[in-house]
């Protein structure tokens, strides 16, 4: 018998118990996602930037020290807003406090929107349509995960932790034991690439 999986809303305020112990928890993303940020998708000085899900932090201090500016850290969770704002006093970061459903944001106004392990508590098709309607022309959107294991190699703890790991306990679980951002990036590829050929 599988754990049933939460409904979407439940990631805007499962995360904000504790927002200290859940920041020191979570995995930061490596170097190499910044560079490419910043070589091929536009994070530069004075960039302007949407960060959907932005939680503690985690990934907004690495795109403020590369210069985004304005930064627009959108997080439903009060607690985690919170913690945010407070463990980055930077001019350029503005925190709106919404679903990003919700959220108030100028369109075409971004230069670069970014989403790091939270997407898969969106709806995928609404949030792209917003996400598209939010970038200037030539703007890009990056979605990072980190990845617990590695398929193509032997990895003891994963093989070890994989069925506890495995249960669909979040939308991040995907489907077919299949993960959510490499169920996401079939699709975008079907929908933008197959569809060009």
């Amino acid at each position: 018998m599988t754990a049933p999986r939460p409904a979407r809303e439940y990631g805007r305020q499962a995360f904000g118990e504790n927002p200290a112990r859940y920041h020191s928890s979570r995995p930061r993303y490596p170097e190499w996602v910044y560079a490419t940020l910043a070589s091929r998708c536009g994070l530069r000085s004075n960039a302007a930037v949407f960060e959907i899900g932005a939680g503690t932090g985690i990934a907004t201090r690495r795109l403020l020290e590369i210069g985004a500016d304005p930064l627009i850290a959108i997080e439903p969770d009060r607690r985690l807003a919170d913690f945010l704002r407070a463990n980055n006093p930077h001019k350029a970061l503005q925190v709106v406090v919404a679903p990003f459903e919700d959220a108030s944001l100028d369109e075409r106004g971004f230069d670069l929107g970014v989403c790091a392990t939270a997407f898969h508590w969106l709806d995928e098709d609404s949030a792209l349509a917003k996400i598209a309607g939010l970038l200037r022309p030539g703007g890009w959107w990056a979605a990072v995960w980190n990845v617990f294991g590695d398929d193509s190699r032997p990895d003891p703890f994963h093989e070890a932790t994989k069925e506890l790991l495995d249960a669909p306990a979040s939308p991040s679980f995907g489907e077919r034991g299949i993960p959510s951002h490499t169920l996401l990036l079939r699709r975008l590829r079907r929908r933008f690439i197959d569809d060009m050929v």
